[in-house]
């Protein structure tokens, strides 16, 4: 079942909201035939292609379908460093970012969402669209494009409903552009988050980075990784009784039994920050 249809999803949002909002993208996009367009709370513009369920995820939610993980990775964007977006989808991280960065970099290499991004990168200006898999090493991957675009995802080896697609690290990216200033880092890879965070680690010591990442399936080497660089994770967790919502540090037992959605991986410099948002 789509995350939009599933009763705890309407629950978050309100009936009667989830009941315009829904009703409304959805009329737009089986009656009219068209895309919607939305203002992200950071001022720009995305397209929303009616064939995409996170869009209307993204619609429904009124851009906040992490939990406040948009607004507040946003408050560490600079007009002087630059955001990679692994996993881009349709461009919605780097379209929120763009107005507080100086670039964005958007790593996606299924075909079928190439489109959108690149449209709303153009719309952006200062988004930079790589058609490639992020991942711990440099050659060519396997990535199974059998249900919604938005969980395409590496896999092991070739079969009957993958495609190959050019696979590099964040590291070899970098490297090539001495000029970058990385300051965020968002991963949204469909279980491949580890890998892509493991082909990272030149970048991470150089720029410290604040990385959001959706990783959380396998919490021992995701905590081992963590201690190495010298961060620490945090996450927006929600009470499965009253949905209440708030900022909490994460230990690895907690990703078994905390109820989240996406992943703050702090650096030093600013954990103190984070500290302070969750008192």
């Amino acid at each position: 079942m789509p995350a939009f249809l599933d009763a705890a999803f309407i629950r978050q949002v309100g009936l009667a909201k989830w009941a315009a909002r829904f009703g409304t993208i959805q009329f737009r996009r089986w009656i009219l035939r068209t895309d919607t367009e939305m203002r992200l709370p950071t001022g720009s513009r995305i397209r929303l292609p009616r064939a995409s369920g996170n869009a209307t995820e993204v619609y429904v939610t009124r851009a906040n379908m992490d939990w406040g993980s948009e607004q507040l990775f946003a408050s560490f964007g600079s007009s002087e460093t630059d955001f990679l977006d692994i996993g881009a989808h349709i461009g919605y991280y780097s379209v929120y970012l763009s107005p507080l960065v100086r670039r964005a970099f958007a790593f996606e290499p299924d075909p079928r969402n190439l489109e959108a991004l690149r449209v709303n990168a153009q719309r952006a200006g200062n988004v930079s669209v790589y058609d490639v898999a992020i991942s711990s090493r440099d050659g060519v991957a396997a990535l199974a494009v059998d249900g919604d675009s938005a969980i395409s995802h590496l896999v092991d080896s070739p079969g009957a409903a993958s495609i190959t697609v050019r696979a590099m690290t964040i590291d070899a990216f970098v490297a090539a552009l001495p000029e970058i200033n990385v300051g965020l880092v968002k991963t949204d890879v469909e279980g491949h988050d580890l890998e892509a965070l493991r082909g990272m680690t030149q970048t991470v010591c150089k720029f410290q980075p604040l990385i959001l990442s959706e990783t959380g399936s396998e919490p021992e080497p995701l905590f081992e990784l963590c201690k190495a660089w010298g961060y620490r994770v945090f996450a927006f967790t929600r009470d499965r009784r009253t949905f209440r919502t708030s900022l909490q540090p994460m230990t690895e037992p907690d990703l078994a039994t905390e109820w989240f959605k996406m992943l703050f991986l702090v650096p030093g410099r600013l954990q103190d920050r984070f500290l302070d948002a969750v008192r």
